[in-house]
Formats: structure tokens, C-alpha cells, sequence
């Protein structure tokens, strides 16, 4: 697990990595916020981490541009009036927020909670891939029936029957012998 670690000063970059670094996480530090947008473009990071009132920017804006570009979520740490002024749109982008200070157990926590939210989204992202490419088999399959109800007056049963005998005869997928009936019939 890759995180990017956002503050401006070593001493709390240190703090930072060193909760981290205890969870088996390898760290990227900047201390600026263009640093770490150029790192956040260079590389994919699961999480990050910004202590805010950073010197070229508060960090705020930040974190949400690397949520958007790196599909992560993150900790974004600052005072807590901030906090509450902002908290809300920050969670909507898949932030957490902490007040400072912040304890050991509060980041691991947090970082945690992260790490199993980014498992989770990677699942749906590959389930929905998954059903992306069945829909994509069903339309070329549902377009072959037509073709085949068109051009030879098949019953819909009659071309799905078809297609599915053709696949097993043929051991090819259904959307191969779809594709196949449409380059042979539309072409004509």
C-alpha cells in the first residue's frame, strides 16, 4: 500500500510516517502542495494523508484534487473550526477529517477505515467492469437474434437456440458466434 503524505514541516512529516510505517505503508513525503500534485500525477497513491497550512496553499482544495485524480481516499487534518466549516464537502469526496492534535490511534484508525472503503470500491470497480462486458455480449447476442429472425425468419427462440448450439458445437463464446452471424448477415 502506497500513501502520499502532505506537511510542511519535517517534524510532522516524521509523525506522520512513522504511524504509517507501523501499518506496512509506504510513504511518499512533500511538503508543498505542488510537490505533492506532481507526485499525485506521477504515481497512483491507495491513500493520503495532508496536515494543513501547507505553504503554497491551506491544503483543503488540494485534497480534493488528489481524491478526484487518484480514485482514493484520504485524512485531512486542521483545526477544528475548519474542520466543521468544511467537513462536509470533504466527506463527500471520500476525505476523512481529524481536529488537531491528532493521537496515534485516531490516524490508524482513520487510515484503516480508508484502506477498507479503496478495498471495497476496487470490488465494485471490477464487478462493474464484469457487467459492462455482459451487457456488451447480451447486445451483440440480442442484435444476431434480429439478424436472424430478418434474414432467415427465425422465432426469437429459434436464433437463441441457434447461437447457443453454434457456441457449444463451436466451444466459442456466444458473443464470437453473434459476431460472426452479424458480419455475415448485416454485410449482405
Amino acid at each position: 500500500m502506497d500513501a502520499l503524505i502532505v506537511a510542511s514541516t519535517p517534524v510532522k512529516q516524521h509523525a506522520l510516517t512513522d504511524v504509517l510505517y507501523h501499518e506496512k505503508i509506504n510513504c511518499v513525503v512533500c511538503s508543498t502542495a505542488a510537490e505533492a500534485r506532481r507526485a499525485s500525477l506521477c504515481r497512483p497513491f491507495d491513500l493520503f494523508v495532508i496536515y494543513s497550512g501547507l505553504i503554497d496553499e491551506h491544503g483543503n482544495e488540494l485534497a480534493v484534487a488528489i481524491a478526484d485524480s487518484n480514485d482514493c481516499g484520504g485524512v485531512y487534518i486542521d483545526d477544528s473550526i475548519r474542520i466543521e466549516q468544511m467537513e462536509a464537502d470533504l466527506n463527500n469526496c471520500g476525505i476523512i477529517t481529524l481536529s488537531r492534535p491528532v493521537t496515534k490511534s485516531e490516524l490508524l484508525t482513520a487510515v484503516r477505515l480508508i484502506s477498507v472503503s479503496n478495498a471495497r470500491v476496487r470490488r465494485l470497480k471490477e464487478e462493474n467492469v464484469q457487467l459492462s462486458v455482459k451487457l456488451e455480449d447480451m447486445k451483440f447476442v440480442n442484435r444476431a437474434k434480429i439478424v436472424l429472425m430478418r434474414s432467415l425468419g427465425y422465432s426469437e427462440e429459434q436464433a437463441h437456440k441457434f447461437i447457443e448450439k453454434k457456441s457449444m458445437e463451436q466451444r466459442v463464446s456466444r458473443r464470437k458466434i453473434a459476431m460472426d452471424i452479424l458480419k455475415t448477415y448485416e454485410a449482405i
